[in-house]
């Protein structure tokens, strides 16, 4: 009776951990914003929307994905998004899940000094 039930077990494991692989195959990834032009020494938090084979995701902070900069030197990214831009310059940021992945364009510009004028009645 026991092997029996090790084996329904085992086959129910089974199952469910293949109907879930499926499920999490990405067959689509956006991320947001697709261009954007930041200051130096600034951060934006990036996002993203991704379509499974089978539906959608339920819980969107299970998704594991990569995310990427194509010229550190210009814009960092870490694993959660946060893009820091560094030197003036362009950097393309990736976010991939499996073999599905957007970029955005990052244009880093030169801060802008703000300039105050006063106005005096004559």
């Amino acid at each position: 009776m026991k092997n029996i039930l090790y084996i329904i077990i085992i086959s129910i494991t089974l199952t469910i951990a293949t109907c879930c692989n499926k499920a999490f195959e990405a067959t689509y990834i956006e991320i947001y914003p697709t261009e954007v032009s930041m200051p130096v020494n600034d951060t934006m938090q990036m996002s993203f929307s991704i379509v499974y084979e089978g539906g959608d995701f339920e819980d969107p902070n299970l998704i594991q994905v990569k995310w990427t900069s194509s010229n550190e030197a210009v814009a960092s990214v870490s694993d959660s998004g946060v893009v820091i831009s560094k030197v003036p310059g362009l950097a393309e940021i990736t976010v991939s899940c499996g073999n599905v992945n957007s970029s955005c364009q990052v244009n880093v510009i030169e801060q802008q000094d703000s300039t105050t004028i006063e106005i005096h009645d004559m």
